[in-house]
């Protein structure tokens, strides 16, 4: 009885563990296909990880990529940008150039027309430059050889200024008739006149001329031979027109500030002797009218200027 009993129980034992030998292989069939597919599973997924990754780094690097070129794109268009506000200041420099260069040309031919408005208001003025007298003896109108250098100094100055004129005042002293006075004073300035237009090529109309006859003596004087010697003379008067002394002054010191003129009338009594006329002032030309534009008064006042108005020869 026990025998069976311990067979039973060594062929249980035997079963069981023939049971538990089978369970540990299937066990470990089991868990070798599961490590198989977790093995291919972790493979693909690592794979597939590195695929993505490495898409990722491209597409990283392509981004990076254009991010490079935007940058120099940018760079570009920023040197672009600032070579136009380069440009753009420039021509605001050429513009404010140019603007400054018109407000001075306008300020300059308004000066022009200022001072040729100026000149041919001031046609008919004269400036005294100089004054010498020429003595004469008793009687005489033959020139003296002390008052030669007098004449020669005026004959220079009209040479050098054909616009200046020299005006002669012929006396005599009080001795004689009126007449025989007046005739002997326009004897005198005739003698002057002579010699500077035969001596030195003079121009008549230079010269201005009248005779005074005799000369009348100062309240109180006495008839004595000094007075009655000062009173045998020719007056010369040099006078340049205004226009020419400024024009010379501003060549000497073109920052020179202007002078008042000293006004000479123009004679308007016919001399007695080969004086010339003098020229009636010219009307004023309605294109000198101050209302009108510079630039349109300017061409048309030129027009109406002669040389007679800037004291040129005629």
């Amino acid at each position: 009885m026990s025998g069976r009993l311990a067979s039973l129980i060594l062929c249980g034992g035997v079963a069981v563990l023939g049971s538990a030998c089978a369970t540990k292989s299937f066990v470990q069939k089991q868990v070798s296909a599961t490590e198989s597919k977790l093995t291919q599973q972790m493979t693909a997924t690592e794979t597939n990880l590195a695929e993505r990754a490495a898409l990722q780094e491209t597409k990283l690097r392509e981004t990076a990529d254009r991010a490079g070129e935007s940058r120099q794109a940018i760079d570009v268009a920023d040197q672009r940008l600032n070579g136009l506000d380069l440009r753009v200041g420039d021509v605001s420099a050429r513009a404010r150039s140019a603007e400054t260069r018109a407000d001075l040309a306008t300020g300059s031919a308004r000066d022009v027309e200022a001072r040729l408005s100026q000149r041919l208001a001031s046609r008919n003025r004269h400036r005294l430059l100089d004054t010498k007298v020429v003595y004469f003896d008793s009687g005489q109108t033959e020139i003296r050889s002390q008052d030669v250098n007098e004449l020669e100094d005026v004959a220079k100055a009209l040479t050098a200024d054909p616009n200046a004129v020299l005006e002669l005042q012929g006396f005599a002293d009080s001795r004689g008739s009126d007449r025989y006075n007046r005739e002997l004073a326009r004897e005198r300035v005739e003698a002057v006149m002579r010699y500077l237009v035969q001596r030195h090529g003079i121009e008549l109309r230079q010269l201005r001329a009248i005779s005074m006859g005799k000369a009348a003596l100062g309240a109180g004087e006495k008839a004595s031979p000094e007075a009655l010697a000062k009173a045998r003379r020719v007056d010369i008067r040099l006078l340049a027109p205004w226009s020419s002394w400024e024009d010379a002054l501003s060549q000497n010191d073109p920052t020179a500030p202007e002078q008042p003129a000293t006004v000479i009338p123009a004679q308007r009594e016919p001399a007695t002797i080969s004086a010339l006329p003098v020229q009636e002032p010219l009307p004023p030309s309605p294109a000198a009218r101050i209302d009108a534009p510079a630039t349109v008064r300017l061409p048309e006042l030129l027009k109406t200027i002669t040389p007679q108005d800037l004291g040129g020869g005629g």
